[in-house]
């Protein structure tokens, strides 16, 4: 299932891409997300806890990260498993900056985010509901 979403923020795409850069502290501004540990390889190990109504999950495993600095764009790639409902998420997330100017002159950057996932498990359910996507933006509100 693929999930697209964007938002503004008032700074330099180069600034916005420094943040982006630092990996813990860009895991630090998704809610429910944990940096466990980064392997020597440059894995990411990562937990993820999300509540979806009743039902509160938290996925564990591992990512990685990718950045293309000449296009100020990059991707996370990850899976992890809830071994509570024993659903598993895989999933990629690609993101790209781009600077522009408001009507004030005021330099913004709008970061984009592609988002391809699968769910299997009990929690497939749900994937077929807008309450997934509900998540997503919410996530991306907060995250912004």
């Amino acid at each position: 299932m693929d999930l697209e979403q964007s938002f503004n923020v008032p700074f330099a795409d180069n600034l916005v891409w420094s943040a982006f850069k630092d990996t813990s502290g860009l895991i630090a501004c998704l809610p429910g997300a944990e940096l466990l540990s980064t392997q020597e390889d440059g894995k990411l190990d990562i937990s993820m806890s999300i509540k979806l109504g009743p039902i509160a999950v938290t996925f564990v495993g591992q990512g990685s990260i990718e950045f293309d600095d000449s296009m100020h764009r990059g991707k996370i790639s990850g899976g992890g498993a809830d071994r509570k409902s024993g659903s598993r998420v895989k999933g990629e997330a690609k993101f790209s900056l781009s600077e522009h100017t408001n009507d004030a002159g005021e330099r913004l950057t709008t970061v984009n985010v592609i988002v391809d996932y699968a769910i299997s498990g009990s929690l497939a359910q749900f994937s077929r509901s807008g309450i997934i996507k509900d998540v997503a933006q919410r996530l991306t509100q907060a995250f912004a």
